[in-house]
This record gives C-alpha cells, structure tokens and sequence, in this order.
C-alpha cells in the first residue's frame, strides 16, 4: 500500500488503533472505567473535556508551525509518553466534581497531542491511503477496547494508563525508522511552512463536519445517560468503527478513488434513516437507529481527514495545521452537540424526546447535505484528488519533467505558457498556479485553456496523456 517496509506501516497502525482504544475506555460516556461523569456545575464529562479540548485545538493552530518541526514532534510524543499515564490516573482519584472537571483538561491535552500527532504521520500517505489507514486503525483499535473490557476495572485501569505511552513510543520508532530508511524526517521545517488558502470545498466540507459532529453528540448526549444508553456509548461506537474498517477495506481492494466519493453520498442518508428509527421506534429499534448514525458520522469524519489531506499535497500548505483544522471543527460540533441538549434540560424543564432529537437533526442534515452534497461541491473534492493523483504520477517520475521544454517547444507554446505547463503537469491548481506566478486565476485559466488548444487535448488528463506519449518517443528515441 506504501513505499515503506511493513515494520513502520504496522508500528504505526498499532500506535494510532491505541488512541482509539484509549479514547473509548476514557472519554466516551459510559465509560467502562468511570462510568457515566458529570463535573462542576453537574455538568456531563464531555463538555468540559470538549472545552478544553477546543481551547487547546486553537491555541495549536496559533502555533502550528512552531508544531510542525521537530521540536513539535519531541513536544507531542513527550505528552503523550510523561502525562498521558495521568489522563487516567486523575479521573480514578478525583472525588469531586470540581476534581472531575480538572481532570478534563489532562484528557484533553493528551487527547489533542496523540491524536494531531498521528493524523499528521497518516496524512502523508498516498491519494486514498489515508482514510484507509485511518478506518483501519478505528477497527483495530475497537477490536483491543472489546477484549480490554473483559478484563477487570482495575486491569482496565492500568492499560488506559499506560496506552499514551506506549502510543508515544510507537510514533517515536516510526518516525526513526522513516529517517533511517527513507532518509527523510516526518515533519516539516519553519521555512517550509507557508499559509495557503483553503479551497472553498474544503471549507464547505469543514461546515459540514461541524453540523454532522453536532448532530452526532446532540444525539450522545440524549442517550449516554438514558433509557437508551445502549443506542449510543464506547461498545456501540467500537462496533461500528469495526464495520467501518472491513468497509474500507473493501474500497481499497476495488477502488479507493471512486468508492471513497460514493460513501460520501451515504452519508446523508444513514443520518436520516437513523433519525427517523429514532423518533418512530426508540423502544423497538433504538440500537439500529444509533448505528446508523455512529457509522454516518464516523464515515463523514473520516473522509474529512482524507479530502484535507488531499487538499494539502496539491496545494503545498501545511500538514499541521490542516490537521488541527479538521479536529477543531470535529470538536467544536460535538462541544455544541453537547450543550444544546444540556440546556434544553435545564432551561426547558425536560428532556427532549427522541421526536424533538430526530427532527432538530434532520434539519441539520438537510442545511449539511445542501453545503456538500450537490454536484459542484463534489465534483470540486474530486477534483483535488484527481490532482493529487496527478501530481503523485509526475513525482514517481521526475526525469520527465526535463522533457517539458522540448514538449513547449514542439507545440509552440509561450514562455508563460510553458511555465503553466509545468504547475499543471504536476497536478496544481488554478489558484496555486496564480499564486506562484503572481497572476490572475481567470489569466491562469486563460493560459491553460490555450495549452489545450495548442496540444489538442479536451482536459488535464488528456494533457497529461499527451506528455507522456512525447516523453516515451524521446525516451526511445524515435521521431515525436
């Protein structure tokens, strides 16, 4: 699947399946260590926690680029490594809900660390790599947290412990296995760092999640702590990141570019059919209802990750801080999931009903899916991938591009022209192109569609086709 050996691939999916294994048996409501937290103010565990979370989430992107060097990467795994033991160990002594809400804040540094610290090894993975990788540890993480639940409190106790550590130590072999065959460190120096500006799917696409991950924990809230707590909670959410990892893989034994965009279309409507289970059936069905929209959610996030690290490849930005830009949104629609439902509890003087739930959250999905789900904001996310595959094509063989000024030169093309040439060969975009060459997006446009005329080509691919061809008659020496 990668150009590395299969000691670092499998390190690194085992370091990134234990923060999941750790996330489950910690931070999702019941836990089966602490069960059901509530902290200052009677609040659940989770809003707190996802507070500070957030806080920490921003106060990573005004640093990002100080994180994405390797002092970052000593910073992250050292969290992980000498305070991750603590997340657990504070959460077992606190003994009052002012306790409870200061133990938060450990789950939520060593949350943020382990986390933005393994997205940022995945996301420089292959075009459709990283929601592999990615749904792959889910799976294999919820397969350690169902054995790990057989075990005694205490035992359970002791392994969330000691999971950020041994995560850490994972990530910091990886990495040196990475340099010692590969010759190349895992994250970016402070020159390499330049601010891009997100493509405008990318930005609906993180709207999105934000909605999807507040229907997701509005949803959690109202049943963490219910009569329904089996539709929702750790054993559910392992269950379906367990289905999720078999579906990935699937997608990536037929076709992971293609199937990856059909998923997205799955989305909106496992929400629905969720929901709606939800509000006519919560006493018959309500497991069903709640995997529908664990797996829905999960899917989306998921595809998140890897659409911003698409994103990232063909437009030179910064891992770091696109990585933390995906968690940011994530957290910030559960931290509003969370106090949405607590408030109307509080403030409306009942609990909302599975009807009043399913319809606010069918709303949300209707206002989501229009962001995302019409024709030109996916076609907009293929297209970034499409590049991005492009751009992997030409990098795995450089010496082709010496050919380009002859190639400019065989179909007439300008100075101007030729230097758009190259950034399209090596799968940019429209925007990135101007940027470089200090020009107009519609000039950039203008140019490229010149190109396609002079090299009778009807899109990019076709251009790229085209190079090819000319590149192996040179190769082989016979006349263009």
């Amino acid at each position: 699947m990668m150009d590395e050996s299969r000691a670092s691939l499998l390190i690194r999916i085992a370091g990134f399946s234990l923060f999941w294994t750790w996330l489950f048996l910690m931070a999702v409501s019941p836990s089966p260590i602490f069960g059901q937290l509530m902290g200052a103010a009677n609040a659940p565990f989770e809003i707190s926690e996802e507070t500070f979370r957030v806080l920490l989430l921003f106060l990573a992107l005004a640093f990002a680029k100080r994180l994405a060097t390797e002092d970052g990467r000593v910073l992250l795994s050292g969290i992980c490594i000498l305070i991750g033991p603590f997340s657990a160990i504070s959460l077992a002594l606190a003994q009052t809900p002012e306790m409870i809400t200061a133990a938060s804040f450990i789950v939520a540094v060593v949350d943020v660390s382990m986390l933005v610290m393994w997205l940022c090894y995945f996301g420089y993975a292959k075009l459709g790599d990283t929601a592999i990788l990615i749904a792959g540890s889910y799976g294999f993480g919820s397969l350690f947290y169902m054995v790990v639940t057989l075990l005694s409190p205490a035992m359970m106790l002791g392994i969330a412990a000691a999971l950020p550590v041994v995560s850490g130590i994972a990530f910091v072999a990886s990495t040196k296995l990475l340099v010692d065959r590969e010759g190349r460190n895992l994250f970016q120096t402070t020159e390499q760092c330049e601010h891009k500006k997100t493509p405008l799917s990318i930005k609906r696409m993180t709207g999105a999640l934000v909605l999807y991950a507040f229907i997701f924990a509005f949803y959690s809230s109202r049943t963490a702590s219910s009569e329904f707590a089996f539709a929702s909670g750790p054993s559910l959410q392992a269950a379906c990141s367990i289905g999720l990892g078999i579906v990935f893989l699937a997608i990536a034994r037929f076709s992971k570019q293609k199937g990856l965009y059909a998923a997205y279309k799955c989305v909106p409507l496992l929400f629905a059919a969720g929901l709606c289970l939800f509000a006519l059936a919560p006493s018959s069905l309500p497991t069903l209802a709640g995997a529908l929209i664990i797996v829905a959610y999960l899917l989306f996030e998921i595809l998140s990750f890897n659409d911003y690290c698409n994103a990232v490849k063909t437009n030179d930005d910064l891992l770091m801080r696109s990585m933390v830009m995906v968690r940011l949104a994530a957290s910030s629609g559960m931290l509003l999931g969370w106090v949405a439902e607590e408030a109307i509890g509080r403030f409306g003087g009942a609990i909302p009903s599975p009807a009043l739930i399913a319809t606010t959250c069918l709303a949300v999905v209707v206002v989501a899916s229009a962001i995302v789900f019409t024709d030109r904001p996916m076609s907009e996310l293929e297209s970034i991938a499409g590049n991005r595959a492009i751009q992997e094509k030409t990098e795995h063989r450089p010496d082709k591009m010496s050919f380009i000024p002859a190639f400019a030169e065989e179909f007439k093309l300008s100075k101007r022209e030729t230097e758009v040439l190259t950034y399209l060969l090596s799968g940019r975009t429209m925007q990135y192109v101007a940027e470089k060459l200090f020009i107009a997006e519609s000039t950039a446009r203008t140019h490229t569609h010149k190109i396609y005329l002079k090299t009778n080509s009807g899109d990019r691919m076709q251009l790229i086709d085209s190079f090819e061809r000319f590149c192996d008659k040179k190769e082989n020496g016979s006349p263009v």
